[in-house]
């Protein structure tokens, strides 16, 4: 047993992943908290496929924060358990005060990495791009900081990873990884 946590021991890296970046050196897109989007439940059968939307407490108008697309089988578990093709699926959608970030939950979700489930975040509304002026040089008008914007999962405490990220008129898209806490960022 001894000589067995020995190799595992000397097989493990103290680096942790690559492409991990620490919150510090993200430059998040902030947002007006004038009209934060409520705690929102995603519900949906496993074998449809939906697209739900999670508006800003913006009212009368409710104008959009992100939209999720779910195909059909893009969840595989839940609780150590396959789901069946009708298993009704329950993700609880949390915002992140004052940037563009939100938490899935629960954790014990697995997502189909073959068909995970994409997202799309508006920033259209409520975006405050004030944050370039500590990155004056990197980040010189909104457009340029617009355009280096990905969505970071959290991968473990605070180690972020970037996901391929698609920026057309003030949307972000991107697949998601699994449940966790998502940001839309920049590196600093």
């Amino acid at each position: 047993m001894y000589a067995l946590l020995l190799s595992l021991a000397a097989c493990h890296s103290s680096t942790g992943p690559l492409n991990v970046i620490h919150r510090k050196d993200l430059l998040a897109l902030a947002r007006s908290d004038s009209a934060d989007p409520l705690d929102r439940s995603l519900v949906f059968k496993n074998n449809a496929t939906v697209s739900i939307t999670w508006t800003n407490n913006d009212s009368p108008v409710y104008s959009t924060f992100a939209v999720y697309h779910f195909s059909s089988h893009s969840i595989v578990s839940r609780n150590d358990t396959i789901l069946a093709d009708t298993s009704t699926v329950t993700l609880s959608a949390s915002v992140t005060q004052g940037v563009f970030g939100f938490t899935l939950q629960p954790a014990t979700v697995v997502f189909n990495i073959a068909g995970s489930p994409t997202i799309d975040v508006s920033y259209a509304n409520f975006a405050d791009f004030s944050v370039i002026d500590s990155a004056p040089s990197k980040y010189p008008d909104p457009t340029a900081f617009a355009q280096a914007l990905k969505l970071y999962y959290e991968y473990a405490p605070d180690e972020w990873r970037a996901l391929s990220t698609g920026n057309a008129a003030n949307v972000a898209s991107s697949a998601l990884s699994q449940p966790g806490t998502y940001l839309l960022a920049a590196p600093k």
